[in-house]
C-alpha cells in the first residue's frame, strides 16, 4: 500500500494545477507531511508526470501564495488578534506559546536571516509567515526570503525522490519518506542549534551593551 504515490496520481491528473495546489495546501494543513508529499513528487518527475523544474517551481509557487495569504492576514487583523492566532496555529503544529514568542524575538533582531531559515524548520515554517507580519517584515524582504527558503525546502527532497527512485527504481514512496524522516530529523538538529546560535547572539551583545 502506497498512500502517497496515491496521492501523487490525483496530482497528477490536474497537472501543474495540481502541483501549485498541492503547495498552497501544505500551509493550511499542519497534517500533511510536506516532506513526503515532495519526495513523491521528485519519483513521480521520474515517470514524466511533471519535469523537475516545473516541479520545483509550481509547489514553490503554491507554498509561497499560502504564506504571503497568512502575512497579508495578520497585517489586516491587527496584532492583538494575531497574537491569539499565532498561537493557535502553533499549538496545531505542537509549539508552545514560550517558543513563539522566542521566535518573535528573533525575527526582530535578525529579519532578514531568520526569514530564510524559518523555512527550513520544520513547523515553525509554517508560522514563520504569520510571524513576519505580525512584527512586521519588510515586505521585500519578506516575500525574498521566503520565497529562497520554500525553493531550497522544496528542491531537496523533490531532487532526493527523483535521484533515489533512478538509483533504485520501482522504490516505494512511502517508505522513501520515512528514510527522508529520519534524515529530515539529524538536519533539524543541525537547523536548531544554527537557529539557537543565531538568536543567542544578539541577546548576548544586547547584554553587554547594557552593562557597559
Amino acid at each position: 500500500m502506497d498512500p502517497l504515490g496515491s496521492l501523487i496520481d490525483w496530482i497528477a491528473v490536474y497537472g501543474m494545477f495540481g502541483l501549485f495546489a498541492i503547495g498552497l495546501a501544505e500551509r493550511f494543513v499542519p497534517i500533511l507531511p510536506s516532506y513526503g508529499v515532495l519526495v513523491a513528487i521528485g519519483i513521480a518527475s521520474v515517470d514524466s508526470a511533471w519535469s523537475l523544474p516545473d516541479a520545483i517551481i509550481f509547489t514553490t509557487a503554491g507554498s509561497f501564495s499560502g504564506g504571503l495569504v497568512l502575512y497579508l492576514l495578520v497585517r489586516a487583523v491587527g496584532q492583538g488578534r494575531s497574537i491569539k492566532l499565532l498561537y493557535w496555529f502553533g499549538r496545531l503544529l505542537g509549539l508552545s506559546p514560550a517558543r513563539i514568542d522566542r521566535t518573535l524575538s528573533s525575527f526582530r533582531a535578525r529579519e532578514r536571516t531568520l526569514i530564510v531559515i524559518s523555512q527550513l524548520i520544520p513547523a515553525v515554517r509554517l508560522i514563520a509567515p504569520l510571524v513576519a507580519g505580525l512584527i512586521p517584515a519588510n515586505f521585500g524582504r519578506f516575500a525574498g526570503g521566503t520565497i529562497l527558503g520554500i525553493a531550497l525546502w522544496n528542491s531537496l527532497f523533490i531532487v532526493v525522490g527523483y535521484f533515489a527512485v533512478i538509483a533504485v527504481p520501482g522504490m516505494n514512496a512511502l517508505v522513501l519518506a520515512i528514510k527522508v524522516l529520519v534524515f529530515l530529523i539529524a538536519i533539524e538538529v543541525l537547523l536548531a542549534l544554527a537557529w539557537r546560535f543565531a538568536v543567542r547572539r544578539p541577546r548576548r551583545a544586547t547584554l553587554r551593551e547594557n552593562r557597559s
